[in-house]
């Protein structure tokens, strides 16, 4: 970031239906002009025809008011009763601007709001104040804020100074996250290194190209009612087994990793039949085994070279608070980088028709489900990611697909497949998608 100062008085942010770029740019001033008084927070009202932006105001006060609680700052929110027509947009500013005397210097940033608040709050702005009128916006391409009359001011790449705990992420979304914000079976295992050779086993598939053999287990071990309740008799369990023969070493050395009750075989691939009848973690442990192995180990990937605190979350489920409550949503795995942040989705399923591999629709879903939340989460500048276990060339045919579908910057999403996932790969598709 720059050492640039500003020296205006009153900043005024127009509110959109995504807080997050209002609360970059707030935070952005309050480290930068030592002479801010006011904020004050231009949003729409609510009417039978859209919803309004008077709560996201709401909720950027409310964050900015505890992250900078010794700031005397005032928060000043309006309403504008209408957001299309110039004339009113005109004199609705000016009279919101009449009730504060002694205004000498103010900023508009235009990043929120509607087009046509943008165009008619900046004219009637530069109207009333003349030279002491300044406006910026701030750019999703470059994270940088752009400067309508000082265009060689560098604020430098926002995302690497202006940080956001993901609590205030959620919170500016009038959100609230509900159940666990981890992997739900790892979470019962205690044991930390027994959790890191877990994900190291599934990295070991990953590298050798072996990950399928971990579906097609389960998958087997699930067809032959193994995972039902009830006794199963150590004769059905290895018949059913029979095919895991010497050739699946990784998936019995990963299969051996588990807790005691949980392991289903040794590291010589011997069945722990009676495991089958008694694991004590059924529910959480299918859960892992039918998928969410994925989503853990694409976390641990990224944990494992980004060591920032909370820089990656998995199984969020979020609820908006208030009469909206009913509205609930998952995301997989959600990766932050400074105040920009990653929605990623992982899928398993795989289809053949005649031996020949077909896409799934519902990956399909999932890619149109990841691109649309993080977008919801995080505005213009999110990034979404699809990890699946598809062939090279179905996996680069669904993010084109994807991308054409719903407009998504070539740099805004992509599909990782089966030959990404190896851990060294994974990573540096990942790091230059989401980090560079």
């Amino acid at each position: 970031m720059s050492k640039q100062e500003y020296d205006f008085t009153d900043l005024i942010l127009l509110i959109g239906t995504n807080p997050l770029p209002n609360y970059v740019v707030a935070k952005y001033f309050f480290l930068t002009n030592k002479s801010l008084q006011r904020i004050w927070l231009i949003y729409s009202e609510k009417t039978e025809f859209y919803q309004g932006t008077g709560q996201y105001a709401e909720d950027i006060k409310k964050v900015l008011e505890t992250e900078f609680k010794q700031s005397n700052v005032r928060y000043l929110l309006h309403n504008l009763s209408v957001i299309s027509q110039a004339q009113t947009i005109k004199e609705q500013v000016a009279k919101i601007l009449s009730k504060q005397n002694g205004i000498k210097k103010i900023h508009l940033n235009y990043t929120g709001g509607t087009k046509a608040m943008s165009v008619h709050a900046y004219r009637a702005l530069e109207g009333k104040l003349g030279e002491g009128f300044s406006a910026s916006y701030l750019d999703a391409r470059d994270y940088r804020m752009k400067f309508d009359k000082n265009p060689d001011i560098n604020t430098g790449d926002l995302r690497k100074t202006i940080q956001l705990k993901m609590s205030d992420l959620f919170s500016l979304h009038n959100s609230e996250i509900l159940g666990n914000t981890n992997n739900e079976y790892l979470e019962t295992i205690s044991d930390s290194p027994r959790r890191d050779n877990i994900m190291q086993s599934i990295a070991d598939l990953a590298n050798q190209n072996k990950l399928l053999d971990l579906r097609n287990w389960f998958n087997t071990a699930k067809q032959g009612g193994l995972f039902s309740e009830g006794e199963k008799g150590e004769e059905k369990i290895k018949k059913i087994m029979a095919s895991f023969n010497d050739n699946y070493k990784l998936l019995f050395n990963y299969l051996s990793k588990f807790p005691d009750n949980d392991r289903f075989c040794d590291e010589k691939g011997y069945w722990l039949c009676s495991n089958f009848d008694k694991n004590k973690n059924t529910k959480q442990l299918n859960k892992f085994l039918n998928g969410g192995w994925l989503e853990a180990y694409v976390a641990w990937v990224i944990s494992n070279n980004r060591k920032e605190q909370n820089n990656v979350i998995t199984n969020i489920y979020l609820k908006t608070r208030g009469k909206s409550g009913s509205k609930k949503f998952e995301i997989d795995v959600l990766a932050k980088n400074g105040y920009q942040i990653c929605g990623i989705s992982c899928g398993t399923p795989l289809k053949f028709e005649n031996q020949k591999e077909i896409l799934p629709n519902t990956l399909k879903n999932k890619g149109f489900e990841v691109i649309l939340r993080s977008s919801q989460i995080g505005g213009d500048e999110a990034r979404s990611v699809l990890v699946t276990l598809l062939n090279p060339t179905l996996a680069k045919n669904l993010e084109n697909d994807l991308k054409a579908a719903t407009g998504a910057g070539q740099d805004k999403f992509i599909v990782l497949g089966i030959n990404d996932l190896p851990a060294e790969k994974m990573w540096e598709k990942l790091k230059k998608h989401i980090y560079e």
